[in-house]
């Protein structure tokens, strides 16, 4: 082995360190939000482990990895939290979450499931001008109330939740979604 091949194997190795501590990091910090949802009687979702494993492998961009959320008697108001993680090494700008009531889980195009709303309930996005700014490795958790209004039938209901990265004069990126199921009461 020359000295090229010796500093890649410990480049490679280094990179294999940081992602293991990352994602160490990251199951400590989906523990303790299931744990506050817990405490606060909270519906709550992560990815399991191995899903978690999948995601990283595939990750090139932040993603979605918990979300805790109550149910309401109509009218009222669900309160929901979604945990935005970011794998990458860089910095990433400009990124919103988007939340919304429909079947939009069950469509697999993004722009057919964007159309996919329940329009009694409102759809919201945060954070405000100019976005999420998260750092290598950072998770940081945005808080949504959905208005639930009184003249809808008491049943479960399905909430979305899109994440993307906002390009002001051009195309938007998709980067990720996830799905929370309400009871109005």
């Amino acid at each position: 082995m020359n000295e090229s091949q010796g500093e890649e194997r410990r480049e490679f190795v280094r990179d294999l360190e940081r992602q293991a501590e990352f994602a160490k990091e990251l199951l400590d910090e989906i523990d303790r939000q299931r744990q506050e949802a817990e405490r606060q009687g909270l519906n709550f979702t992560a990815p399991t482990e191995e899903q978690l494993k999948k995601k990283l492998a595939s990750a090139q961009s932040p993603m979605i990895v918990f979300q805790g959320w109550s149910s309401v008697a109509a009218p009222g108001t669900i309160d929901y939290t979604v945990g935005i993680n970011n794998p990458d090494p860089v910095q990433w700008f400009w990124l919103f979450a988007h939340v919304f009531v429909g079947p939009a889980t069950i469509v697999r195009d993004v722009g057919d499931a964007v159309s996919a709303v329940d329009a009694r309930f409102p759809r919201l996005t945060l954070p405000q001008f100019d976005g999420l700014s998260l750092g290598p490795g950072a998770t940081q958790s945005l808080n949504f109330s959905l208005t639930v209004p009184g003249d809808i039938e008491r049943s479960n209901y399905l909430g979305n939740t899109f994440l993307f990265h906002a390009t002001w004069h051009d195309l938007g990126q998709y980067l990720d979604r996830s799905l929370f199921v309400f009871e109005v009461t």
